[in-house]
């Protein structure tokens, strides 16, 4: 395959299967609960979250399967050294930090088109689940289940490939694009993208995607989770953000520190096979 071609196949191709491949999971995982559920479905946003959970991971793990027969790329991952789970945690709070000011600036435009998309937002993100346990599986599944699938699916599959064409910036920056505009809401859109580059740089210098699944979880937990099960009181909100806010500064200062450590932890030779590269990824 030669270079047009494979940048084709993954700046484009990739893409677009596994945004189709996600959409496809959602509507699928839509459908039995309709079929109980009636007309109402979607006040049972937490088993629908749950179905497509599972239904999402199963689908990759099988995928990432025949890839490893097929002796093709898959993402690395391993246990991790210290400073890998540290720079996890550290992004997770940067790129709740970035959040933070994002919505401070959006909630202050008097930009009309801005106004409704953050109140449209609000309309969609309001919890739909009509009972405790059902709450509980839509925590359980966008706190775990999710960011372990579109972990799989953004930084696995498509940011993996794009990597393979060893334009680092280019693959983090693309793959980040396809990650906002795959969540479809304009407000969405914005701090996905934001959040997508900070987990591909995550993903990119620890070469572990235990480590960017670890910054999505906690993400999304203190994002939503903990709003979601406990009632969170004003100055413990407005101490939390002041933390992810402050997390910028060493998250910065872990990126130079990992960039400049990376050729030393991950040795790589121009002229190797890029699976060679993987195992090199697996053994750091």
């Amino acid at each position: 395959m030669n270079k047009r071609s494979r940048f084709a196949s993954r700046f484009l191709l990739y893409p677009l299967i596994c945004v189709f491949a996600y959409f496809t999971v959602i509507f699928l995982s839509a459908l039995p609960v309709a079929a109980i559920k009636g007309d109402n479905y979607l006040d049972y946003e937490g088993s629908i979250y749950l179905i497509e959970g599972i239904i999402g991971i199963i689908a990759v793990a099988i995928w990432f399967y025949f890839q490893k027969k097929l002796e093709r790329s898959c993402p690395p991952y391993a246990v991790g050294k210290p400073v890998d789970w540290v720079f996890g945690i550290i992004s997770a709070l940067a790129m709740l930090g970035v959040a933070a000011v994002y919505f401070y600036i959006a909630s202050h435009s008097s930009v009309s088109f801005v106004e409704k998309a953050l109140k449209d937002y609000d309309d969609m993100m309001e919890v739909r689940s009509v009972s405790r346990l059902d709450l509980y599986m839509n925590v359980f599944a966008t706190c775990l289940l999710i960011p372990v699938l579109e972990e799989a699916l953004f930084r696995g599959i498509i940011l993996e490939g794009m990597l393979e064409l060893r334009r680092p910036v280019l693959a983090i920056v693309c793959s980040s694009l396809v990650f906002g505009i795959m969540h479809g809401q304009p407000v969405q859109i914005g701090y996905a993208f934001l959040a997508g580059m900070i987990l591909g740089a995550v993903y990119f210098l620890t070469r572990n995607i235990v480590m960017s699944i670890l910054a999505h979880i906690i993400f999304n937990i203190f994002g939503s989770g903990i709003y979601l099960l406990f009632s969170v009181s004003e100055k413990t909100d407005n101490i939390l953000t002041i933390i992810q806010i402050a997390s910028l500064l060493p998250f910065a200062g872990l990126c130079v520190y990992m960039i400049l450590k990376k050729k030393k932890r991950f040795p790589e030779n121009t002229d190797e096979k890029q699976s060679g590269a993987m195992i090199e990824g697996r053994r750091a």
